[in-house]
């Protein structure tokens, strides 16, 4: 503890401590100023303007700064538009899009030939019914029933929309893609009453013989006779057309970098071989504008089309479970698969007219092949 003599001296010390302290404080400012004084003597003028430059606010430190190094830096180049929310969305759903549609071919085929020689159970086992097994819903009324209307007009709307890209905006070239369509057409109408045809010449009527197929049911009776089911054919041949004329739509957003590189290569008077260097000023810009008319229209007939090739699968494994024998439905099935392969793999993808899909000016959709497995 502390004696008398040392409580008295108390403040004397705690005086001479403030003392010293606030001795300290001067000479520290005091040596402080000299430092800076001593400095802005030997500063440039030049260095003085940047330091009174970058001691503005926070927003003249960052943002105007970065926007104008980038200005610089780039020029008149041109570089991607900054992505938004809508953007990111619309990337995830077409790719979403791809993955289904552009499931392995020769897979699908496999599974639809499996699909069809199991639906031999529901020869001998009633399924129960569903909403889909109705024929008066309102996809069978208004989809199915008119599902080769539906399919032509996704298809050759994508197909133009497509097509005025890859031909450069050519008209001739363009129909010559849309003749696609009228040899599938043509396929279709035959095949159809092919079937009709076999239905009536090897039908008998339950009733009496020698009646034909509609007076006898004219009459109320049955009519029995091998009935090639037209539902499996034209589902699975629509569903296998519309998937061959949308993979166009691989590699699509490809074409908008092709194209600022060439932008990008003659504003800087480089000689750089890409697949658009063949073209004159104006036709490259022509091109661009009309990629960028079309995008929008390409995107959504794409996503229409995935969701008719989706409906048109439903409807398939519903008429599977509960129309028609096993072998009518079988021989639909390989007349579908068959025709398409012809025309697609076979013809179009010789020398002969009319082109694959996609066939045009360029072919950059072999720059994205790993996309889809074929």
């Amino acid at each position: 503890m502390y004696g008398n003599d040392d409580v008295t001296r108390l403040p004397g010390y705690v005086s001479l401590l403030r003392g010293i302290k606030i001795s300290f404080v001067h000479t520290s400012s005091a040596c402080a100023h000299s430092k800076r004084n001593s400095i802005s003597a030997f500063r440039s003028p030049d260095m003085t303007t940047k330091r009174s430059t970058r001691s503005g606010s926070v927003e003249s430190n960052y943002i105007p700064t970065g926007l104008a190094m980038r200005s610089e830096t780039k020029g008149t180049l041109l570089v991607r538009e900054p992505t938004t929310v809508s953007n990111i969305f619309l990337t995830v759903l077409l790719f979403a899009c791809r993955k289904y549609l552009f499931f392995s071919t020769h897979r699908r085929l496999f599974v639809y030939l499996i699909l069809l020689v199991a639906s031999v159970v529901g020869d001998f086992i009633k399924f129960p019914k569903i909403y889909f097994a109705n024929s008066d819903t309102f996809l069978n009324q208004y989809l199915v029933k008119l599902g080769w209307f539906w399919t032509l007009l996704w298809t050759l709307s994508f197909l133009v929309a497509t097509s005025k890209v890859f031909c450069l905006n050519s008209r001739p070239s363009i129909t010559m893609h849309a003749t696609r369509l009228i040899v599938a057409t043509f396929f279709w109408y035959f095949w159809t009453n092919a079937f009709n045809r076999l239905e009536d010449y090897y039908g008998k009527c339950s009733g009496s013989r020698g009646m034909t197929r509609s007076a006898c049911k004219s009459a109320g009776h049955l009519w029995k006779s091998f009935d090639v089911s037209g539902h499996v054919f034209i589902l699975i041949y629509s569903t296998l057309l519309m998937i061959s004329e949308a993979r166009p739509i691989i590699g699509w957003d490809k074409i908008q970098d092709v194209l600022r590189n060439e932008e990008n290569a003659r504003k800087e008077g480089k000689k750089v071989a890409t697949t658009f260097s063949s073209l004159k000023e104006e036709e490259l810009q022509e091109m661009k504008a009309v990629y960028k008319k079309m995008t929008p229209f390409v995107q959504v007939l794409f996503i229409v089309i995935t969701i008719f090739v989706a409906i048109w699968e439903l409807m398939l494994i519903t008429t599977m479970m509960y129309f028609h024998t096993m072998p009518e439905k079988l021989l639909a099935g390989i007349v579908a698969m068959s025709t398409w392969f012809v025309t697609y793999r076979g013809w179009y993808s010789s020398s002969f007219l009319p082109p694959l899909p996609g066939d045009g000016f360029f072919k950059y959709q072999a720059l994205q092949k790993s996309e889809v497995g074929i």
